[in-house]
């Protein structure tokens, strides 16, 4: 992949921004919001268990999203314009000229020292999603660190969430009462200064609370990436929700990541909902959260660019997920149901 890094001094003593600044090469419009209409709805997603896999599964429609969306910062005067606060503090969020990752203007999220919320952000759908793909650049700033002693996570964004008692919070999702997806970094397999790991972290209605660490051995972890403060890495998500059988919801919600273009995790079972009309995407947008039982040693800041969504579908452009290696002895069930969906 080309590299999009330069370097560009930092005045002394603004460590919370200190992040290098790529060159400008996004395509993406940047002067407003551009709305895309699709031909079709996402209808065709509700039929019978299996009808495909990751990305290709809704392809009643090959893909093709109802609307995309990429959000321009620049044509806005404040955060609060384009995303809502549902927790912590309004002040630990901003419009900032630097860094950013293209055009003028990024956000930053700050969560502060002895703290743990920073602040949960939302960009709200008029209606409903059954699929959500979404990219959008991310920084952590060159000196973040976290605790030492015991594996520490922080949140960084929330990739798609109904909105409910059983999103966050402890609650248990029942299928129609909330249900959420969140990235975080963490210090799993590392060390407290990193490069730091990366947490897919779910409200589901098997398991609430269900971590799945993206580091070497874990079920769904398809690589180990290593997140470098000081660095833009472009991270995208697809979302997509389970199917259901006369009310019942079937083992078939997707998740999956990419970073930088290459995918790594990919999950293909899980049971979000029951209720497509009131629990499907709700939002998704910035968060900074510091975990649980520890606090942030420090203030600790990270930055936003260029987030685009493709709601009911997928971007034209979306990266293509790998072959299967040569040699591995898939059972032929397996391979009669992808031969299928590859045809």
């Amino acid at each position: 992949m080309e590299d999009t890094q330069t370097n560009r001094a930092v005045p002394e003593g603004s460590d919370r921004n200190d992040v290098t600044e790529p060159k400008t090469t996004t395509s993406v419009t940047r002067r407003r919001t551009l709305r895309i209409g699709g031909l079709l709805g996402a209808g065709g997603l509700l039929g019978a268990a299996g009808s495909g896999v990751g990305r290709a599964a809704a392809d009643s429609h090959d893909g093709e999203p109802d609307e995309v969306i990429h959000i321009d910062y620049d044509a806005y005067e404040s955060w609060n314009d384009v995303y809502r606060l549902s927790n912590g503090d309004s002040d630990n969020i901003s419009f900032v000229s630097s860094p950013t990752y293209s055009g003028e203007t990024a956000i930053e999220l700050r969560v502060r020292e002895g703290d743990n919320w920073g602040a949960s952000t939302h960009y709200d759908f008029e209606d409903g999603l059954l699929e959500l793909n979404g990219r959008v650049h991310f920084a952590l700033n060159t000196n973040w660190t976290m605790i030492n002693g015991g594996t520490t996570n922080c949140r960084i964004w929330n990739c798609a969430m109904a909105l409910g008692e059983g999103s966050a919070g402890g609650g248990v999702p029942d299928g129609t009462n909330g249900w959420s997806n969140r990235l975080y970094v963490t210090t799993r397999d590392t060390t407290s200064d990193g490069p730091f790991h990366l947490l897919s972290y779910t409200y589901h209605m098997d398991q609430n609370q269900d971590h799945d660490f993206l580091v070497d051995g874990e079920e769904y972890a398809v690589r180990q990436p290593a997140i470098v403060p000081g660095q833009w890495y472009e991270f995208e998500y697809y979302v997509r929700v389970n199917t259901a059988d006369n009310g019942t919801a079937n083992s078939d919600g997707v998740v999956q990541y990419w970073l930088d273009g290459d995918l790594i995790y990919d999950r293909r079972d899980f049971r979000f909902t029951e209720d497509y009309e009131n629990n499907s995407i709700e939002s998704n947008g910035p968060a900074g959260y510091y975990g649980g039982q520890y606090l942030a040693p420090q203030n600790l800041y990270a930055y936003y660019d260029d987030h685009s969504m493709a709601l009911n579908g997928t971007f034209e452009n979306a990266p293509e997920e790998p072959e299967s290696p040569d040699g591995i002895d898939l059972p032929d069930w397996l391979r009669d149901w992808i031969d299928l969906w590859t045809e």
